[in-house]
């Protein structure tokens, strides 16, 4: 098997993929499937896949199945993600899959340069920003994804808060990587219709009625607060003033400008956080501040 030239060899792997692309295969889980079909044309149907005796033909398959996607194509992923806007400059911030117990360094989950975190660090209100925002990020997260000590929200909430989280990932994608940031204001505020929506079918809204408040976020965000006093309500409607009107931001020629549009997906990040809080009754921020305090007072 191991004198198979790597053009034929390469050529059954293609085959393969398209074999797993008409099965509706992933790509993130289409290598191991890749490796037992070519195997399988290769005549061995038991073998190891991966450590101590892994033969030198699956190592070669894997390694060409990759070169034929990018990292990005292939990875894991992550629950959730979001943005945080250091000075005027877009960050990403992401929320990846988690298996038993694990340490959470922020700091680690995003894509700011050693330099900019190093330039980040030296300036307080900044740093601060950042573990707010990275806070409200990772306790939204928490709950569409089942985490640790975060409580699983109803079901009917869960579905409306994973329709709001499309639309912050869409918002935060648009800044951090579209031709044009401004694309990002009508994700977050919709983003922010669905998280407080949401909320109110965590409560037992019934759809009906959380649907009467139509884009006015801050009869939502009162009406929540109502059933939730913990729901910092000054603190949402201060941010909820600040967005624009959707429907008229919709049809306007004049759109936020760079700064201004981070500070509005900002916004929704923190309210989807807020409302989720309340819904499952923790938030990561007590893991790990008391730990922050120190080295950043």
């Amino acid at each position: 098997m191991t004198d198979i030239p790597d053009r034929d060899l390469m050529t059954m792997i293609v085959a393969a993929d398209d074999e797993a692309f008409q099965e509706d295969v992933d790509p993130k889980g289409r290598e191991i499937v890749v490796i037992r079909k070519v195997m399988a044309k290769l005549g061995n149907q038991g073998f190891v896949l991966a450590g101590d005796g892994t033969p030198p033909i699956v190592e070669k398959i894997s390694v060409m199945h990759r070169s034929l996607y990018r990292p990005t194509d292939v990875a894991m992923g992550g629950i959730h993600g979001g943005i945080f806007m250091f000075r005027d400059v877009f960050a990403r911030i992401h929320i990846p899959l988690v298996f038993g117990t694990v340490s959470f360094d922020p700091f680690k989950h995003t894509d700011l340069s050693p330099m900019q975190l190093k330039w980040l660090g030296s300036r307080p209100g900044d740093m601060r920003a950042f573990l707010d925002q990275f806070t409200d990020i990772m306790d939204f997260a928490g709950g569409i994804g089942n985490l640790a000590d975060y409580k699983t929200p109803p079901q009917g909430a869960l579905e409306v808060f994973w329709l709001a989280g499309f639309q912050l990932q869409a918002a935060a994608a648009t800044l951090s990587a579209a031709f044009d940031f401004r694309g990002a204001v009508q994700s977050a505020l919709i983003g922010t219709e669905l998280a407080l929506k949401g909320g109110l079918a965590a409560i037992g809204m019934d759809e009906k009625a959380w649907k009467r408040h139509g884009h006015d976020f801050t009869a939502a965000a009162d009406s929540y607060a109502t059933a939730m006093p913990g729901f910092d309500i000054d603190r949402a409607r201060a941010v909820l003033k600040r967005m624009p009107a959707y429907v008229e931001n919709r049809y306007s020629p004049t759109q936020p400008k760079r700064v201004e549009t981070g500070h509005i997906v900002m916004g929704a990040q923190y309210v989807a956080g807020e409302v989720m809080r309340q819904v499952t009754g923790y938030t990561i921020r007590s893991a790990y501040s008391e730990a922050v305090e120190r080295v950043y007072p």
